[in-house]
């Protein structure tokens, strides 16, 4: 029985192909034309068809296109193989998606309803979700047991959790805008500001930042570990230290809460 002959255009419409696919795929080795036309226009045969078929079933496996040659001329146990690490491979991807949209979740609860936000403390906030269990862990190495809870926030549901890291972003976003709009870190805005995260500090800690051992437990940290906690504009976090200086030494500006 002779064999049936496709046109590149006719073995694109009836696989749903673009051409450029083909041109690609064939270009990888993954899927040669069986034959040319005088012209020089590729031509395909039902054994191409099933190649592309096995091809495209990869695909949608999401095997990677440059070892889909490979994984096609396996035998039959090694390809059952590969489909059990496929399946591991695509668990891990799927844990990773799960965990990357409860992550944006959180941070469009953070930064909601509020006409600017600056795009790198969102940034930092997003990495610092991201990395949570490693802080905790560095915290872990370094402090008692009881505070590394209570600076985690351990104690709070994932809602209450996040509110308050809302204050602390809103808190730290209305700062970086009045030190941009070069507000005195006395300023009455600003100290509002910086008393919403003095009490949130003081929260975490369990303690005023006015006793004594409290600014010591902050210092035994040293540095921060930049790849696991947000890293602040170093100008930011001097005119944070003048406005908490500040409020420490003349006291809290009135009508505030946290």
């Amino acid at each position: 029985m002779s064999k049936k002959y496709y046109t590149v255009g006719s073995f694109a419409k009836l696989t749903s192909t673009p051409k450029p696919t083909l041109r690609y795929y064939d270009r990888k080795g993954l899927l040669k034309p069986s034959g040319y036309t005088e012209g020089g226009y590729r031509t395909y045969t039902d054994d191409d068809l099933l190649r592309l078929h096995q091809i495209l079933t990869l695909k949608y496996l999401d095997y990677p296109l440059d070892e889909i040659s490979k994984y096609l001329e396996q035998d039959g146990k090694d390809f059952h193989a590969s489909l059990e690490l496929q399946h591991e491979l695509l668990l891990q991807k799927q844990q990773h998606i799960q965990h990357v949209v409860a992550t944006i979740e959180r941070a469009r609860v953070i930064f909601q309803d509020n006409d600017y936000i600056d795009p790198g403390l969102i940034m930092q906030m997003i990495r610092s979700i991201q990395h949570e269990e490693e802080q905790k862990q560095w915290l872990s190495d370094r402090l008692p047991d009881a505070l590394v809870q209570s600076m985690s926030l351990s104690g709070l549901s994932l809602d209450e959790r996040t509110q308050v890291e809302r204050k602390i972003m809103l808190a730290f976003n209305d700062l970086l805008l009045m030190s941009k709009q070069g507000l005195p870190p006395e300023h009455h805005l600003v100290q509002e500001c910086a008393l919403t995260l003095k009490l949130i500090i003081e929260q975490m800690f369990g303690q005023s930042l006015q006793e004594p051992g409290t600014i010591e437990t902050l210092q035994t940290l040293g540095e921060w570990d930049p790849q696991l906690f947000p890293k602040f504009d170093p100008k930011l976090i001097n005119y944070l230290i003048e406005a908490l200086g500040h409020l420490l030494t003349q006291g809290a500006p009135p009508h505030n809460t946290l």
